[in-house]
């Protein structure tokens, strides 16, 4: 039994528990995406545009048989695109830009403090979530995400491992980022993850394909380059959307970004163990924050009131 629908017309179960595993999956499939391409970006000069270009387009190529030769997702798509098809591409184009500019900050920051900073996804999604869609959060979960947010900024303000110019680029870009939760939750009561991962992949792939055309920034790199791009965005781009889609299914925004937030302590830990990264009581004590953030938010059950 597979964990995600078949097709996008089934009811909305609204299953928290359901939610936050989506969530932890998406996290595992973006850290390793991103892992992949901070390594990328540190053995080859390579543009961010054009990595961005060859790892959406050999990902879409790779999961198309799947939708192609599946009677039932062939109808998922078709459904998605005459339900959603405008929010998808409004959201897909936002996101496009966002990409952009967190791969040019990536290439020339250290891969914790980038991760960790790209997560002020999450306060521009609580605003939205609580100020436009009038979502409630109990007192501890709000405790527990400014928390969180206060560790990011404790990681992301580290000397000699970001540059100001890096951290202003990726806090933009997480405002990009943050348009399309908004108009999934705001116009979409329903999500096909799978599909509407996959109609992602092809649009950003026009989007990219028109970028490097355009700019003249397109260049042929080596099989194994281009392969490994493809397969690191079939992780984070693909199976990672769709988790993160499907989980707009039983969580409101402001909790499935917050709960997001171990991401950047895993990717904080890789780039000290494997990366050489430099580790400091200031970004202990961010990470630290963010985990007991992370405790608050998920964990802790307020007792019911009469």
């Amino acid at each position: 039994m597979t964990i995600f629908r078949q097709t996008g017309v089934l009811p909305l179960t609204g299953n928290p528990k359901k939610g936050y595993f989506f969530v932890f999956l998406t996290g595992v499939f973006f850290s390793f995406e991103v892992i992949g391409f901070k390594e990328i970006f540190r053995k080859f000069l390579l543009s961010p545009e054009l990595a961005a270009f060859y790892g959406v387009s050999i990902a879409f190529l790779i999961v198309t048989p799947y939708f192609l030769f599946n009677p039932r997702r062939r109808l998922s798509v078709t459904l998605t695109i005459q339900k959603d098809g405008w929010v998808l591409l409004i959201g897909t184009f936002f996101n496009s830009i966002g990409i952009l500019m967190y791969y040019f900050a990536l290439r020339i920051s250290d891969l914790g403090p980038s991760a960790v900073l790209i997560k002020m996804t999450v306060l521009y999604n609580v605003i939205l979530g609580v100020w436009l869609l009038k979502e409630r959060l109990k007192a501890f979960e709000t405790i527990g995400i400014l928390l969180a947010i206060v560790g990011i900024v404790f990681v992301s303000t580290l000397k000699g491992q970001i540059q100001i110019s890096s951290a202003l680029t990726i806090l933009v870009s997480a405002l990009f980022f943050a348009s399309q939760s908004f108009l999934i939750k705001k116009y979409v009561p329903e999500i096909d993850g799978l599909s509407f991962a996959y109609l992602r992949l092809f649009l950003l792939s026009i989007f990219f394909f028109l970028y490097v055309s355009i700019t003249g920034a397109w260049v042929p790199i080596s099989a194994f380059v281009a392969l490994s791009l493809g397969l690191f965005s079939v992780l984070g781009y693909f199976l990672g959307r769709a988790c993160y889609f499907e989980a707009h299914n039983h969580l409101p925004i402001s909790k499935l970004n917050a709960t997001l937030l171990f991401e950047p302590v895993f990717l904080v830990a890789i780039g000290i163990v494997f990366m050489g990264e430099q580790v400091s009581v200031q970004k202990i004590c961010g990470t630290s924050l963010i985990i007991s953030g992370l405790y608050l938010l998920i964990f802790h059950k307020q007792k019911p009131t009469s």
